[in-house]
This record gives structure tokens, C-alpha cells and sequence, in this order.
């Protein structure tokens, strides 16, 4: 099905479904008076208006520093707006035999990262990235998860399926509709609302409606499941609870016992130390954005310089940045 969006100023031709969740749609569409560019167009019920607000003013947030970080998708605009089915795209402007399917709703319009969602590359053993390709990919979704962290916002949802590609095959966080910001006026980043998918969440999130969890310390924890999946091609465990089979030597710290479950790839040391630091069950022992930006894994396979100029590059918004390692990998992989 084909529609257009209309709101008080602009219209807006939606042509092909690419995603969908509980709260929202996502096509590909374009101004149909204006210019030609191709956006990625979410549309919200408006019984979801508080997903659509809280994605809304993060995202808003995120956006309006000229200095905006490249890692994190852009927001063009946002409001509410019309939408309407058609069938005959020569005639975009006439449709009047549709009125009564037209609905009112909340719409997104969204940087359109082409290449898709980075889970849709990696899903096994066999399609997992090579450590020196996922240390760059890593690299660039640690310096979005900065810059969120910057601004006092937890994504509190990292996973492949929220890692965008662009046509470069750089990736970009997407979709902020559970983040938060901190809260407590000490700045003590406790967050006490649970969000975001159980095999991602540190152990400690349970307890978000009575202590309260470090949202920084949460969003480390996913930076480790993701990269140990798009490295591994597993997921490193079923959840981090001490009834896990697998969890429970991390809790215990008996890590050596824990890798024997994975012994048949080779993994290095390096990679295991960074992990185990990352998925660590005390929040206050897992590595800060900064030590991990520092780690001997990064500096190994990047180099300091690599990060340095980098660090500095993506601050700046510029979407033909090029890492032709990763887009020589990626270019050749096909979606699994």
C-alpha cells in the first residue's frame, strides 16, 4: 500500500514499508513538491503519542548542536499529519475516493540509512565480523553512546537491530523511543523505569522501579552484548541472571570457565579482557566510555592515531565519511 503525508506546509509520498514495532511504522519516502531526497518516515498512532514525544525531545535534543555527533541518526522535522491510501500515483494529487480511509497520526521524517539494520548482516558463527572490521564498527557506536551520554541521555535500548548503516555502511544509532534522561538533581544517572530488551539489560535493571540503575552503566553493559555478537556470532548468554548457565561464571568471575564455552572460534585475549569488563554483574566495575575508547583491543586493531583523527572527524556532520575497510566488508557480505 502506497501513501502520501500531508501537514500544513509540506506533502509527502510513502512508498515502501522497511520496518515496524509495537508503536510505529518506517517507510522510505520524499517531499513530492521539493527536493528529491529519499527519507526514512515513521509513523505513530496517536495512542503512542508518548513514544512519538520522549523520541521527539531526545532526538531534538541530539540534533540541534551544530556539532552533532555523525554516530546518531538526523531528524529532519516532525508533527502531526494526515495520512491517506492511494492506488494511482499519476493522479498523487486526487484522492478523493480515499477519504474515508484517511487517518491522523504523528509522523518522523529521518536521515535513510540504505543499507538497513546491522543485525540483518551478522546472525551466526558463520556470518560474524572479523575483530579488526567490528573494533571500527564498535568504534563508531562507543562514540554515539559518548555523545548521548554527553548530553545526559541512556539510549537503554542498544542492539543491532537499533544500528542503522548508511551508504558508506557507517553506523548510526537509531530509534530513542525508550531512552531517558538522567534524573536526580546530584546527577547520579539513576533511572528508574524499565525499557529495552531483557538479553541486552544489565542484571541490575530488575530493580529499576525500587533502587534504581546507572543508565551509563546499563548502556556499557549493551555495548557488550552487541559486540560480542557481531564478533562472536552468538549471543554470549540467555540472560544475565545467576540461574543462567553461562552468566553464572561472570558472576563468580570464573571467566576462564566461561570462555570454554566458545573455545571453538579464536578469539583474542584482548577481545575477552574488554568483554569481561563490559558484562561485568557490579556496574561500578564495568569500563567507562572513555576506558573503553582507551582499550588495548581498540588500540590494537585501530591504532591511537586511527582514534584520535576519528575522534575528532565524527563530531562533524558529514555523511560521505568513508572507512573503506568496513565498506569493502559489508559491500561484499549479502543481508542473512
Amino acid at each position: 500500500m502506497t501513501y502520501t503525508l500531508e501537514d500544513k506546509t509540506k506533502k509527502y509520498l510513502l512508498r515502501t514499508k522497511i520496518g515496524f514495532g509495537i508503536t510505529c511504522e518506517c517507510y522510505t519516502g520524499n517531499e513530492i513538491e521539493g527536493n528529491s531526497e529519499i527519507y526514512a518516515i515513521k509513523i505513530f498512532d496517536p495512542k503512542f503519542h508518548e513514544f512519538y514525544s520522549n523520541e521527539i525531545s531526545l532526538l531534538s535534543k541530539l540534533n540541534e548542536n551544530k556539532n552533532r555527533n555523525n554516530s546518531i541518526i538526523k531528524l529532519y522535522g516532525y508533527g502531526q499529519g494526515v495520512l491517506t491510501p492511494f492506488n494511482n500515483e499519476n493522479n498523487i494529487n486526487d484522492n478523493t475516493d480515499n477519504n474515508k480511509d484517511k487517518r491522523v497520526v504523528y509522523y518522523q521524517i529521518l536521515e535513510y540509512a540504505v543499507n538497513g539494520e546491522l543485525k540483518d548482516y551478522v546472525n551466526d558463527t558463520k556470518t560474524r565480523i572479523p575483530e579488526n572490521i567490528s573494533a571500527k564498527l564498535f568504534f563508531q557506536i562507543v562514540q554515539g553512546v559518548k555523545y548521548l551520554h554527553d548530553n545526559n541521555i541512556a539510549h537503554c535500548d542498544i542492539k543491532p537491530e537499533n544500528v542503522l548503516l548508511d551508504k558508506n555502511f557507517n553506523a548510526k544509532l537509531n530509534d530513542f523511543g525508550f531512552s531517558q534522561k538522567f534524573s536526580g538533581e546530584k546527577g547520579d544517572y539513576l533511572l528508574h523505569q524499565f525499557s529495552g530488551s531483557e538479553i541486552y539489560c544489565a542484571p541490575e535493571t530488575k530493580l529499576a522501579y525500587t533502587k534504581g540503575f546507572d543508565g551509563i552503566k546499563n548502556d556499557v553493559f549493551s555495548l557488550g552484548i552487541l559486540l560480542f555478537g557481531i564478533t562472536v556470532g552468538n549471543f554470549p548468554f540467555h540472560r544475565a541472571s545467576y540461574s543462567d548457565e553461562k552468566y553464572k561464571f561472570i558472576i563468580k568471575k570464573n571467566y576462564k570457565r566461561f570462555w570454554e564455552y566458545f573455545d571453538y572460534i579464536e578469539i583474542t585475549e584482548e577481545f575477552k579482557d574488554l568483554i569481561n569488563n563490559l558484562i561485568c554483574v557490579t556496574p561500578s566495575q564495568r569500563l567507562s566510555i572513555e576506558k573503553i575508547l582507551s582499550h588495548p583491543w581498540l588500540t590494537k586493531n585501530l591504532g591511537q592515531n586511527y582514534i584520535s583523527q576519528n575522534s575528532e572527524i565524527d563530531k562533524i556532520d558529514n555523511n560521505d565519511l568513508i572507512d573503506q575497510v568496513i565498506f569493502d566488508e559489508f559491500n561484499s557480505r549479502k543481508k542473512v
